[in-house]
């Protein structure tokens, strides 16, 4: 059986004074809570409508994923010469735009790994 992805989110009751704690998801339905994920073959989601109401009624809600393999500590990074090999902190603002970025607003696509733990999310090998 071919493994299926996750939806990766980061768990808006959980509070900002206490590390973040990331929701898994697959088929529609939570099934894990993490500190902690790293991820294979990832992809960023946004869905506009989400944002839209964010941005309108002030109010979270969860609309914004990180889509990918789960992964263990080895196995997500290979041996790459691109010059987006070294890990980039990545941030997701609807406020700011309807993407995942980079610290100087790069927009992210893809990525090969991506690890979410207590620091935020990092990523390797993007475009």
């Amino acid at each position: 059986m071919k493994p299926r992805p996750v939806y990766v989110y980061r768990n808006l009751k959980h509070g900002r004074a206490t590390p973040p704690l990331y929701s898994v998801m697959r088929r529609g339905r939570v099934i894990a809570h993490r500190k902690r994920i790293l991820l294979s073959n990832v992809s960023f989601r946004v869905r506009e409508t989400g944002r839209r109401r964010v941005i309108a009624s002030g109010q979270k809600n969860v609309h914004a994923f990180v889509v990918g393999y789960l992964t263990g500590r080895k196995g997500a990074f290979g041996i790459d010469h691109n010059r987006h090999d070294l890990p980039v902190k990545l941030f997701y603002d609807p406020y700011y735009k309807g993407a995942f970025t980079t610290a100087d607003g790069t927009p992210i696509r893809y990525a090969r790994a991506v690890l979410l733990n207590e620091h935020g999310m990092s990523a390797c090998y993007w475009d």
